[in-house]
């Protein structure tokens, strides 16, 4: 095992304000020492180009390689065992790549970037396909770290304690950071790998025939008498996620300044599909493009109130409703949803 190694940047008067004063990189899972230090080499100067493009990369704590992003982030967040942090379920398909965490050092908030150990040697490829991959997955997870980084410094009381979400679901209004997050960072990264747009409608069209699916389920379940608690329990992961992945999507599309009609045939063909969910869609899309355009003139946590409005908007066009008693929040039947 060899110990995390130390980035040094050769900084530019320019860019003395977009990268991190101290910043690690740990390579421990390859074996040769050559691959090592080759692609510590690499990734330092990936990081200091996309500094270069305007990226700002002050709030970076450091980079991890690893074969397993959850298990190493658990360890670098320093979870107690036996808790699991908030996520995405599962998407079938798909192989997480990268992620970023956020981790205390002293009384400071920063952001740690988990890679998975072949993105490593995709920077080292000589396959063009292969390295541009690798490159676009570093570039999305360093546009989360700056994005992240402007949300601590605007409002950094709300890290460390409940998020102060007024009277809203907590776990609601954190999956509507999460949709804004994933819109920035793909916003901000899709010229990177153009490409990968197309992917990502896939992905939001799986989402939602996935959360279409099962909301019909959970309430053919219940009109049929059955126990349907342990499926409503699933209802916001469903429908949070299908916004998370529509994130993903919208933020490429603006990214690369694409129209989603013109552009992105197969959502727009399901969005037609079903008329109420594209509103919902595009009333979503509207919210996360103003947030964008005044990301600098935040002055509340309340500016993402309009994106859990709208999750909470689709779950109800489809019969579930958000209701709270003594403990939590929770989900509820309230009338048939859509056929």
């Amino acid at each position: 095992m060899s110990e995390p190694r130390e980035l040094v940047f050769q900084c530019s008067a320019d860019l003395a304000g977009s990268l991190p004063e101290s910043c690690s990189v740990a390579v421990s899972c390859y074996e040769a020492p050559g691959i090592r230090h080759l692609v510590a080499t690499r990734l330092q100067n990936t990081l200091q180009s996309l500094a270069g493009s305007g990226m700002d990369l002050r709030a970076l704590d450091g980079v991890t390689l690893t074969e397993d992003c959850a298990a190493a982030s658990m360890l670098i967040q320093k979870v107690p065992e036996g808790h699991v942090p908030l996520q995405m379920g599962e998407q079938p398909h798909t192989l997480e790549m990268a992620r970023t965490v956020p981790v205390w050092r002293n009384d400071e908030l920063r952001f740690h970037i988990v890679l998975r150990a072949g993105l490593g040697i995709g920077l080292l490829s000589k396959d063009k396909t292969f390295q541009t991959l690798a490159y676009a997955c570093i570039a999305h997870e360093a546009a989360h770290v700056e994005h992240e980084g402007h949300l601590y410094r605007t409002f950094p009381d709300i890290y460390g304690i409940p998020i102060p979400c007024g009277d809203r679901s907590r776990n609601t209004f954190l999956k509507a950071l999460d949709v804004w997050s994933e819109y920035a960072a793909c916003r901000s990264s899709a010229t990177f790998r153009p490409e990968a747009v197309e992917e990502f409608e896939k992905v939001f069209c799986r989402a939602l025939d996935d959360g279409l699916s099962f909301s019909g389920r959970c309430i053919a379940d219940s009109e049929s008498g059955a126990d349907a608690t342990e499926r409503l329990k699933d209802i916001l992961q469903f429908f949070g996620d299908v916004f998370v992945y529509a994130g993903y999507f919208l933020g490429h599309l603006d990214g690369l300044r694409l129209d989603l009609e013109q552009h992105a045939p197969s959502a727009w063909s399901v969005l037609a599909e079903y008329p109420e969910v594209g509103a919902v869609v595009r009333r979503l899309h509207s919210n996360l493009q103003e947030l964008w355009l005044h990301e600098f003139e935040w002055h509340s946590i309340e500016v993402f109130a309009p994106i859990y409005d709208v999750i909470c908007s689709i779950m109800a066009l489809h019969g579930f409703v958000l209701t709270k008693d003594e403990l939590d929040w929770k989900i509820q039947l309230c009338r048939r949803g859509m056929g």
